[in-house]
């Protein structure tokens, strides 16, 4: 009997450290927020800088299910994690995931709702084998942006060491001696407009 009392006092306290463990946690998270500390511009807003409500609603949600979730806990004696989550918290937990989703899908299914994402560059030929070919080699690459009104790049040979040299457009002229088989050139295109984003081809010699 003993044993058993001393087993139920254990698991109690284990039960209430672990608790107040997590509600330190949640204090100390919630009070970086109000200070500035922990920066929420990023989640509730999109890349562009726009406020977007879906995340926000996403926001709260996270909020309400996490505080439901510790009530639950802290309502059992002792505290623990229960056998079966309620229904209540599976609910809200799809709602906020599901219309989350939903509103994302409406978004970037029309045209509008793909500004706010970098145009993606894509670098054609996209790899050149040269094998066989004469040196030098001379190559004209190509870059395309697929969103973006501004289709200008930067060209650069983005391996070390420097093999080679690309013109400003795109023309890339090899050494006049092959270097060792094998070695690769990594030839890369940068979006002016946006340096995020960049598109990469690759010469094997």
């Amino acid at each position: 009997m003993n044993s058993l009392s001393t087993t139920s006092a254990l698991v109690t306290v284990t039960g209430w450290v672990i608790l107040g463990f997590i509600a330190l946690l949640e204090a100390i998270v919630i009070w970086l927020i109000v200070t500035g500390k922990i920066n929420l511009n990023r989640l509730v807003s999109e890349p562009n800088g726009d406020a977007s409500m879906s995340r926000l609603q996403l926001l709260i949600f996270t909020f309400v299910i996490g505080a439901s979730l510790f009530l639950v806990i802290a309502g059992k004696a002792p505290p623990g994690f229960p056998d079966d989550i309620p229904g209540g918290v599976l609910t809200l937990l799809g709602i906020s995931g599901s219309t989350y989703l939903v509103s994302k899908g409406i978004q970037f299914s029309s045209p509008d709702g793909t500004a706010d994402r970098p145009p993606r560059v894509t670098v054609q030929p996209k790899q050149l084998e040269t094998t066989g070919q004469p040196h030098p080699i001379v190559q004209q690459f190509t870059a395309a942006l697929d969103r973006g009104p501004d289709q200008r790049v930067v060209w650069s040979i983005d391996s070390t060491p420097v093999i080679g040299t690309i013109s400003s457009t795109g023309l890339y002229t090899g050494p006049k001696g092959p270097p060792a088989q094998g070695t690769k050139v990594v030839i890369k295109a940068a979006s002016v407009a946006d340096c995020r984003a960049v598109g990469y081809a690759e010469i094997i010699y």
